[in-house]
């Protein structure tokens, strides 16, 4: 028994009803990481008014929150590979709940930036163990339409969360309080955590065999009562791994690896809460009332489900490093087209596409960097990449509210469509191939020791 076994038995499971009902507990804690990420939009114009709070102080808020997620996926993914994935879970899933309805009950600007900074600690610490999990439980030739079917279920949070703001926002000077306990419901995960099996890949690389080939075994076992026959696992040669230390995410072709998707994340988290995270407040401050404000941009957040819809067809049937980059591309012509728009049909048909395809990326994304990193450091990798978008959005927030205040509402339209254009050249011009292949194939793991030229002529295909 060794982990290239355990890995060719995992991706050679056929579709069963065991992959649909991890699924569906998988989305769970992600349907409220996503629409915990939201709460603080909808509640922002009631703040603005409630607490006279001014842009700056909302843009102060809105950085709080995307600091605790540099905070909780850097380091969270870190813990995550040293303690297992379904421990980290229960631990992040707990804490970004918490802290939800702590944020209900702040009764200052004080108070409140502190529960932001922690409620994003946890939900980019769950969001980034729930991109590695993914990547690690399901078949090498179907992990990207998995993933994107798992944010078509997250996503549904997005227009359900904004129809619960809608109700409760305008409700009274508290309502905004409502939409934080709303994102609190997380907390229901832990009821159907013990049927969540620890990732058989990790428990491999942590040298724990009898564990990896006993959960296997039980997966193994309700695949077969579903489907009646299993396939012979394909063994498939690579490098002799040994344990690689976060290090490794800086040697080598992993070091190429590593800025390019850091570059990703930045820029498409630059573009993505520049308008996700803006919109509500920005069209207020144009002049339209906080109920028409809310009312659109639960209008243009039904797209949400249908981007995810389309990145399950299209993940695994071309390359997503293409794909990505045409995303991004088209994002960003939406968007300026959006920044243009004055009349509320127009406000809308383009904030859908908008919303749409945002979430068409994220699918995309979400699976494509994992993927990009061996077992030992995958939510390691995964994390500072997912965390260095967070903290390029600290920036961000006072860079969206200088360019409103100093030169107008269109600008900072045009500052997003830039943000998506450099994610496309980036990903086209930099991006690693992966679609389809065995993760300990596209990463055979190469540590500092080995040297930097090992490792370029170990992946030179990969990456090309």
């Amino acid at each position: 028994m060794n982990d290239e076994l355990i890995a060719a038995r995992v991706d050679r499971l056929p579709v069963s009803r065991f992959h649909r009902r991890l699924l569906l507990l998988i989305s769970l804690p992600f349907f409220f990481d996503i629409s915990d990420i939201f709460t603080f939009s909808y509640a922002a114009p009631a703040l603005v008014k409630e607490w006279g709070l001014t842009i700056s102080q909302i843009a102060m808020l809105t950085s709080a929150g995307f600091f605790g997620m540099f905070l909780g996926a850097t380091f969270g993914g870190m813990l995550s590979d040293r303690i297992g994935r379904k421990r980290a879970l229960i631990i992040f899933v707990t804490a970004y709940s918490v802290f939800s309805l702590a944020n209900a009950l702040a009764p200052g600007i004080p108070t409140l930036f502190v529960t932001r900074v922690l409620t994003g600690v946890g939900i980019s610490s769950a969001t980034a163990v729930v991109m590695a999990y993914i990547a690690e439980m399901f078949p090498a030739k179907t992990r990207g339409t998995w993933q994107g079917w798992a944010l078509v279920i997250a996503l549904a949070g997005i227009p359900i969360t904004s129809w619960v703001a809608r109700l409760v926002v305008p409700s009274g000077p508290d309502g905004w309080r409502w939409i934080f306990v709303w994102g609190a419901l997380g907390i229901v995960f832990l009821a159907f955590i013990k049927h969540f099996p620890e990732s058989p890949r990790w428990y491999a690389r942590q040298g724990r065999m009898v564990e990896a080939d006993e959960t296997l075994k039980k997966i193994e076992a309700e695949v077969l009562r579903s489907v009646g026959h299993l396939p012979e696992p394909v063994m498939v040669a690579h490098p002799t791994e040994i344990r690689a230390s976060w290090t490794a995410m800086f040697n080598g072709t992993y070091r190429k690896r590593t800025m390019t998707l850091w570059a990703i994340w930045m820029f498409q988290t630059l573009g993505f809460y520049g308008f996700q995270a803006w919109v509500p407040t920005l069209l207020v401050a144009h002049g339209i009332t906080i109920v028409h404000s809310l009312t659109y941009i639960t209008l243009i957040n039904i797209g949400a489900v249908p981007g995810a819809l389309i990145a399950t067809f299209l993940s695994d049937r071309l390359e997503r490093k293409y794909t990505i980059a045409g995303t991004a591309a088209v994002i960003a012509v939406f968007g300026l087209l959006y920044g243009l728009s004055f009349q509320p049909v127009l406000i809308v048909t383009f904030g859908f596409l908008v919303g749409m395809l945002i979430q068409t990326f994220a699918a995309l994304c979400y699976a494509y960097t994992p993927e990009q990193y061996p077992t030992d450091i995958r939510n390691t990798g995964t994390g500072f990449a997912y965390g260095v978008g967070r903290l390029a959005n600290v920036a961000n927030s006072f860079i969206v509210a200088g360019i409103f205040l100093n030169f107008g509402y269109v600008w900072v339209f045009v500052y997003i469509a830039g943000a998506w254009v450099a994610t496309a050249v980036v990903t086209l011009a930099f991006g690693a191939k992966t679609t389809g292949q065995r993760l300990e194939v596209i990463n055979p793991i190469v540590p500092s020791l080995q040297g930097d030229a090992l490792t370029g002529a170990q992946f030179k295909t990969s990456d090309h």
